[in-house]
């Protein structure tokens, strides 16, 4: 183990091609060296492996032969990470979460770095993430990349309804989030953890739950955290960008918001549906819930009735009422080790 190398930047691909030469070109141009990068490729067909291993020989790659979903591929890198650390301290060793549809500014690592340093009680940080999309060049087989100035995410806040979404979204970046403030938590496209806390964060032994497989595995372990006495610190002067393809948007309405729902992929809405309520039946409190309940009871009731119309989102209501059992026995671990009550988390919901 080198000592230098106190960052682990971790990401998951899958038939990521058209992103991961950016991400890694963006890594590269860093104006800090202490870091590794390990990629875990769940199964790409688009010749994503084959690139890394050709073009970038200082990425650990780890390649599972079927597509394990996020939550255990992250896992994967994760402990990859704490073997690399051995005995070293935690307290100073950071893992940090990025999608493969992630550019980063040259200073990014550098800051959320010295953030974490110099404040040991924040446990998670995130930066200011920001948009871009890919726009045909000349050559039909070439695209550029465009970054925009519009906010992608500045941090995660929860409503009254518990939904979940991501702070100043589609606003232009004018200086209005230039404050570092603490916040709910940060979405896994790129987020950055202290060793420590991810470790003491675990729940029935892990780290992003391996029953969502994919989608608000981050939003679960936010909570998690912040349920174990976490703080999350947004940092201003780390800017990356984000390609997201179903943008989120904090100020649509609920027909809007279910509108923008159609555009995804019937095993996405799946997803997203059965892991919005095991999400809810980990972490919140019952307290809440009575309080919120005119709120909540409306926006369900009105994803009760969009499922009519999406057999995968009726098949998801369906699935988290299957889990529910094994959802409860982990509550009942979280219970346990709470150190912030109802009263503290409902500060933080809108």
């Amino acid at each position: 183990m080198e000592e230098a190398k106190r960052i682990s930047v971790d990401v998951v691909t899958w038939n990521s091609m058209a992103y991961v030469p950016n991400l890694l070109a963006s890594l590269r141009e860093q104006d800090m060296a202490g870091f590794t990068v390990t990629m875990v490729d769940n199964a790409s067909t688009d010749g994503t492996l084959a690139w890394i291993q050709t073009n970038h020989p200082e990425v650990a790659l780890l390649r599972n032969f079927r597509n394990q979903g996020f939550s255990r591929a992250y896992n994967q890198a994760i402990s990859l990470a704490f073997s690399r650390w051995g005995d070293a301290p935690l307290e100073s060793r950071y893992v940090l979460v990025a999608n493969p549809d992630i550019e980063f500014a040259p200073n990014a690592l550098r800051q959320m770095m010295a953030v974490m340093d110099a404040e040991p009680d924040v446990a998670v940080c995130g930066p200011m993430l920001l948009r871009c999309y890919m726009e045909a060049g000349s050559d039909e087989d070439r695209h550029e990349v465009v970054r925009t100035n519009v906010i992608d995410s500045t941090g995660l806040q929860i409503r009254k309804t518990r939904r979940v979404v991501d702070r100043g979204a589609g606003q232009e970046h004018n200086g209005q989030f230039d404050l570092g403030t603490e916040v709910f938590g940060f979405s896994g496209a790129c987020v950055m953890f202290r060793a420590s806390a991810l470790l003491a964060s675990k729940l029935a032994g892990e780290l992003f739950d391996e029953d969502f497989f994919a989608y608000k595995e981050d939003v679960d372990l936010a909570w998690r955290m912040r349920r174990l006495g976490f703080k999350a610190r947004f940092v201003p002067s780390a800017v990356a960008w984000h390609h997201r393809r179903v943008p989120s948007a904090p100020g649509a309405g609920w027909v809007r918001s279910f509108t923008r729902r159609r555009s995804r992929s019937p095993f996405v809405k799946f997803l997203s549906t059965r892991n919005h309520g095991w999400v809810i039946l980990k972490n919140d409190t019952v307290g809440n819930l009575l309080l919120h309940l005119p709120w909540w009871l409306l926006y369900e009731l009105a994803k009760a009735f969009a499922c009519l119309f999406s057999w995968s989102s009726l098949k998801g209501e369906v699935a988290s009422l299957a889990g529910i059992s094994r959802m409860l026995r982990k509550r009942a671990e979280l219970v346990k080790r709470a150190k912030v009550g109802g009263v503290a988390i409902r500060t933080w919901m809108t």
